[in-house]
């Protein structure tokens, strides 16, 4: 196996039982978001399952008809992402009489407050995809760049269980999804397995290549297996196989609850998997019918709230009902310090929720116009009443007693300028009530400085305020924009937040400059700093092609720095040259049409751009050539050369000269101002891109007769290798070798992230290799895995 809230779930087609939950979207709009039971809820031991991602479509007809009983469907990746085709794939499970089962890929590692947003997003993916509740939603919990797998057995295996707890919270029944060699190694399993008995889903292989039955003399040798995973081409369909070694059903989401089932098979003593919770069934509260005041009414959630099948947090949760959600009631009935809500639902069920804690409400009320019955749950003992048995307020409750102390009113808008925290008060230790995202648009009525930080007050419903940070030691985490009765950003004391942007560190950045108005393109990725010093915090990494205007520039020892004006009179600088090498490509501006030259401008080259000897003995020819990975472009046509940018794939370069030195074939691109940039064509003849034809010549670059051609150098390159096509996504930097060995010269070193299409790949000891196919008939190799541990994404 293998990255803007929702407020509304699609409607999933279905011939099973329903029921319905009416959500209100951002336009007002009432949606529906079907309930769904499985189309089947048991699978028996020793059946069939796979598991599916995006890449491997909705239609699950030929895995069914294969022998399928059960699909496992990744529902979302991180916080970021989530599977456009879950729905479809869920959908053709339970078509084809399939239990379906989802899978969250974790960014979390060992970092529990992580693992705890990111449960919560695969609970809300699950429920969006029509996941039934009650079903088996897993953590696939893998090595790879954005999951640290290094943060200790205990911690991870902490993290691990804060994100089952979410997700049991949520309605589902937890799993854990990894290799054997990987649980063994990072996780304290048996802190997972004591909490869920029986929750482990495990990968291990006994051959890359096509399996379609498991040989059980490969059964991992682990305790609390429910499903092992035993190949990754099941029946060859490029389709992950896997068997439960124990029953599976969704009829409760208890984790510690055993069935009786037994298995056949060695498992170490395992005696059941868990059983997740039937949706509508309401079995937990045989009182919640007595007590009950008729009201007929609509309640709008004021934040996310559980419905649950009986009158009590012991309750099993059938859905979390985000904020905005709108709840039809018939009845309500106070209970201690909550007041319930009773919705009706499908069959004669209800789903029950909290309207009020401790008297404050949870939401807001509107009640139908039916006679008798004109106010919502309200003054005596037998309705919510304002006393101490009514709801609390749906945010959550300040618990900063002083929130509201020397405080300075201003109304304004503040726009993140990265993730911050919304906390329910002014300090770092209250409870937080949402993770805002970039550019989240906060609207505030105060401002108040305490120690380093100065916090903002956002008004909530019911006169309830959130509390976010704006600055820290003055410096300001986002935007501040004028507000409707304040047209003045928190200023010009030590209670108001001060100048919203970086605060420039190098007290003499603006001595010394030459005014200039001009453009600058950014030729490679260069830092934008507080200040014209390389110690300067760095405020953003510009990337190649970053269109800058400057109004400024100053030449400090080797550097010409160019300073950049930015939000309330500050100013951002940045290197354009080096020992007078341009690092961009300067053109007019405004009111100066040269860019930057002479004495303490940024000025011609004075160093020549290319080694003395590079532009002899280069054989002239225009063509053009399209990069076939990330390559640098350099000052000379040497590898000690300094770096003008990395080139990323698929970059046209044209180019007017070529030269063979040594292994490597150079060409020669021309550049503004006479200059040139120098990249690697090829290595020992092997292309490291496409070539097309120039404008002069229609040949590529001539191979010198003594070089060798770019063959593989391992003698098993093409022997024993499985043919499949497919495409795999780098989770980390690995080299692309001429060959399938660790000891083959290196191509390139991938970046993270590149897509590599490969036709075949062959298993080396404790390696996986890949094989991507290249320009003239050509090939280059990777590692996919190691000890069957993913180094990347497969589709």
């Amino acid at each position: 196996m293998r990255s803007t809230n929702k407020r509304f779930i699609s409607a999933l087609a279905c011939a099973s039982a329903m029921t319905a939950l009416a959500i209100a979207d951002p336009m007002g709009v009432t949606k529906t978001h079907q309930v769904v039971q499985a189309a089947t809820d048991n699978v028996p031991a020793r059946s069939a399952g796979v598991d599916v991602a995006s890449w491997q479509g909705t239609n699950l007809t030929q895995q069914a008809k294969s022998g399928a009983k059960f699909t496992v469907v990744k529902v979302s990746e991180s916080t970021n992402y989530q599977n456009p085709h879950a729905q479809g794939q869920i959908n053709s499970a339970e078509q084809n009489n399939m239990m379906p089962m989802g899978y969250h890929y974790a960014h979390f590692g060992a970092d529990s407050n992580r693992a705890v947003q990111e449960g919560n997003y695969a609970v809300s993916s699950a429920q969006q995809a029509g996941l039934p509740q009650g079903s088996y939603l897993a953590a696939d919990w893998e090595q790879d760049a954005h999951n640290n797998t290094n943060g200790g057995r205990e911690a991870s295996a902490n993290a691990i269980t804060s994100f089952m707890d979410t997700v049991h919270n949520g309605g589902y029944n937890p799993m854990l999804y990894s290799s054997e060699w990987l649980l063994t190694a990072k996780v304290d399993t048996n802190k997972v397995t004591q909490k869920y008995p029986n929750s482990l889903w495990v990968a291990a292989y006994k051959t890359m290549g096509r399996q379609d039955q498991p040989d059980y003399n490969y059964f991992p040798s682990m305790s609390n297996v429910a499903i092992w995973q035993y190949t990754p081409n099941w029946r060859g369909q490029n389709v992950d196989g896997n068997v439960n070694v124990l029953p599976l059903s969704n009829k409760s989401n208890n984790a510690n609850q055993a069935n009786t089932n037994t298995l056949n098979v060695n498992t170490n003593g395992q005696s059941s998997s868990q059983a997740p919770a039937n949706p509508v069934v309401n079995t937990s509260n045989k009182v919640v019918d007595t007590n009950w005041v008729k009201q007929e009414g609509t309640f709008t959630t004021g934040g996310a709230i559980n419905l649950r099948t009986g009158a009590s947090t012991n309750s099993k949760v059938i859905a979390l009902l985000p904020a905005n959600s709108e709840v039809k009631y018939d009845a309500y009935s106070t209970k201690g310090n909550y007041t319930w809500l009773r919705q009706p639902r499908a069959n004669n069920q209800y789903g029950y929720l909290v309207g009020r804690a401790n008297g404050q409400d949870w939401g807001t009320f509107k009640v139908a116009p039916v006679a008798n019955h004109v106010t919502k749950p309200t003054t005596n003992t037998a309705k919510p009443a304002q006393n101490v048995n009514k709801p609390s307020q749906p945010v959550h409750v300040n618990t900063n007693n002083n929130v509201n102390n020397n405080w300075t009113k201003q109304n304004g808008v503040f726009i993140t300028g990265g993730a911050i925290n919304l906390r329910t008060g002014a300090s770092t230790n209250s409870k937080v009530i949402a993770l805002l995202p970039t550019n989240t648009e906060i609207k505030y009525d105060a401002y108040r400085t305490t120690g380093q930080y100065t916090w903002l007050r956002q008004p909530r419903a019911n006169g309830q305020y959130g509390y976010l940070v704006g600055r820290d030691n003055g410096r300001a985490w986002g935007t501040f924009k004028a507000g409707s009765a304040v047209a003045s950003k928190p200023a010009q004391n030590t209670n108001k937040p001060s100048q919203p942007v970086h605060t420039n560190t190098n007290n003499n950045v603006n001595s010394n400059w030459t005014k200039q108005n001009g453009v600058f393109i950014t030729g490679g990725a260069i830092n934008l700093r507080t200040g014209a010093n390389t110690n300067s915090k760095v405020i953003a990494l510009l990337p190649t092609n970053t269109e800058i205007k400057y109004d400024a520039y100053r030449t400090t020892g080797q550097y010409t720095w160019l300073r950049q004006p930015r939000a309330n009179g500050q100013y951002g600088y940045l290197v354009g040259r080096n020992n007078g090498n341009a690092w961009g490509t300067f053109k007019a501006g405004s009111a100066v049409s040269t860019k930057p030259a002479t004495n303490n401008k940024p000025a011609q080259n004075t160093h020549n751009n290319k080694p003395a000897t590079n532009n002899s003995n280069w054989t002239k020819q225009n063509g053009v050539f399209i990069t076939g990975g990330a390559i640098n472009l350099r000052t000379g046509a040497n590898t000690n050369s300094k770096v003008i940018a990395l080139l990323p794939t698929n970059t046209e370069i044209k180019y007017d000269a070529y030269r063979t030195t040594g292994q490597y074939t150079w060409l020669r691109q021309p550049r503004t101002n006479g200059q040139y940039g120098y990249l690697v064509g090829r290595n020992n003849g092997n292309a490291w891109g496409t070539f097309k034809v120039g404008s002069a010549k229609a040949t590529t670059p001539v191979v010198h007769q003594n070089v060798q051609k770019p063959v593989a150098t391992t003698t098993n390159n093409n022997a024993t290798w499985t043919k499949q096509n497919g495409t795999f996504i780098t989770g980390g930097a690995i080299n692309l070798r001429t060959g399938a060995s660790t000891k083959s010269p290196i191509i390139e070193t991938l970046p993270i992230n590149t897509v590599i299409k490969y036709d075949a790949y062959y298993r080396a000891g404790k390696y996986v290799w890949l094989r991507q196919p290249r320009a003239n008939g050509q090939y280059g190799y990777l590692v996919g895995r190691l000890n069957n541990q993913a180094w990347g994404t497969y589709r």
